[in-house]
């Protein structure tokens, strides 16, 4: 393929000859670009595209993102519990030639020990969209625990946690289904809940067998996914809905593992990279889009703005080693943080309401990492109904994190219904203790099921002993 800039009047003119001649089927992958030039729309106007032709890729048009999650603000797995590790190496992402054509790949890859790595790519601060449509041409891997994506993110994510931010996924597939699409909306309801829109579509041969063209049409009342031509759903845009008036930029990924995907198994085969044609915008032409609205922090964020001082309420009274922490939660299925004056220990206890039905926890973050290497084990004492069964419970520090089950250990019963738990840090393997950032996290409540379930969890005297 060859980059064709729109440079005379008469290629215009010709562009526009074969776009009419195209008639009914510019969103065939197999006709659109057949002559190698971006669709043309009666009314529109092409914004911004990348043909994915040039010998690198072009980083005037994207960025990465890299590592774990964490210099992002985000747990490590990037609040997904994902397993991979984003670099820029150009065997993660490059420019290559597939099916006669040049592409841009994203490859996702098993290292020697085990672990994985991938790339993601961004346009944040270098390109955003706020309405229009953006049309997608691409080829996705398969496999258990792969977890590809081409979607949107708002500007604003750094103003406000997500979903409050807005996402808008064009296109997710995971490589276990591979005939299976999904596109989805999230965002923050009136009510303060994660909310999320989600439609799919089945293809045979599946998506990792050939290319399908993905179209997104936005506009002030609506948004409507179309793949290969065909309309897979339309939402309109409600009053509790102002993420969608906003701009957002865009991102490609491949992850490995995670909640939603799972975990590879012995029939993963890696190397499994996503293909992409091209991506193009365009702008209605005329139109003019309304102010954006103003953003409203508390209205638009999940759950509650947590005070900060609620986080000591789960320490041990007299116990200062861990310094200034603060109250952090995060997933679809985050509890609600309150405080009870139920405690073992001081006046108060913390307090993390699951909803259940859906992934999430809460943990305590530091202000600044603290070495706790001259400590054995971790002591909490925890009041939580019956129907909990097991739960994760998670250590980060700067370099790594590591996860026990509560289910695998047996606590001592106190009073008030409190149970406390004494977790060696041996057991957290591969944790460095000396830069600890986060001391103590919940995650996943479970039942005897292994289903999320819906619970009242108390949390007090978090120490940690020699």
């Amino acid at each position: 393929m060859k980059k064709i800039a729109f440079r005379s009047l008469l290629l215009s003119f010709a562009v526009i000859i074969i776009s009419c001649n195209k008639e009914d089927n510019s969103n065939d992958p197999d006709t659109n670009d057949s002559a190698d030039i971006p669709t043309v729309y009666e009314g529109w106007t092409l914004q911004w595209n990348d043909e994915f032709n040039e010998a690198q890729i072009n980083t005037n048009n994207w960025n990465y993102e890299l590592g774990d999650g964490r210099d992002y603000g985000l747990p490590i797995g990037w609040g997904n519990d994902e397993k991979q590790i984003y670099t820029s190496n150009s065997e993660n992402s490059s420019i290559i030639e597939d099916e006669g054509a040049s592409v841009l790949a994203i490859t996702a890859l098993e290292d020697n020990s085990g672990g994985y790595t991938s790339a993601k790519l961004t346009t944040q601060n270098l390109f955003s969209m706020r309405f229009g449509r953006i049309e997608i041409k691409a080829k996705m891997p398969k496999g258990q625990g792969l977890w590809s994506a081409i979607w949107l993110l708002g500007d604003n994510k750094d103003q406000i946690d997500w979903p409050g931010c807005g996402e808008i996924d064009i296109l997710e597939v995971l490589g276990n289904e591979p005939s299976k699409q999904y596109s989805t909306i999230h965002f923050t309801d009136d009510e303060n809940k994660h909310s999320e829109i989600q439609r799919s579509s089945i293809k045979s041969p599946d998506f990792s067998s050939s290319y399908h063209v993905f179209t997104l049409d936005w506009t002030p009342e609506s948004i409507t996914f179309n793949v290969d031509g065909n309309s897979l759903n339309t939402i309109l845009i409600e009053d509790d809905m102002k993420e969608f008036l906003r701009s957002y930029f865009l991102i490609l990924n491949v992850a490995v593992g995670g909640y939603w995907p799972g975990e590879p198994d012995e029939t993963t085969v890696f190397p499994q990279t996503m293909y992409t044609d091209y991506i193009r915008v365009y702008a209605k032409n005329g139109f003019q889009a309304p102010d954006a609205p103003v953003l409203n922090i508390e209205e638009e964020t999940v759950g509650q703005l947590i005070e900060q001082s609620i986080a000591d309420h789960a320490i041990q009274d007299g116990f200062t080693d861990l310094g200034t922490l603060e109250a952090v939660v995060y997933g679809p299925g985050a509890p609600e943080v309150v405080s009870s004056d139920t405690a073992i220990d001081g006046d108060a206890s913390l307090v993390f309401n699951f909803p259940g039905e859906n992934w999430g926890g809460g943990y305590l973050q530091l202000d600044t990492s603290k070495d706790i290497s001259a400590f054995t084990a971790l002591k909490f004492s925890l009041n939580k109904p019956d129907s909990l069964v097991n739960c994760e419970i998670k250590l980060e520090s700067v370099a790594s994190d590591a996860v026990v089950y509560l289910a695998d250990y047996t606590g001592t019963e106190l009073s008030d219904g409190f149970v406390e738990y004494t977790i060696p840090l041996a057991d957290f393997s591969g944790l460095n203790n000396t830069e600890l950032t986060i001391p103590f996290s919940i995650w996943n409540p479970e039942d005897s099921n292994g289903a999320f379930v819906k619970a009242t969890v108390l949390i007090d005297n978090i120490y940690f002993s020699m």
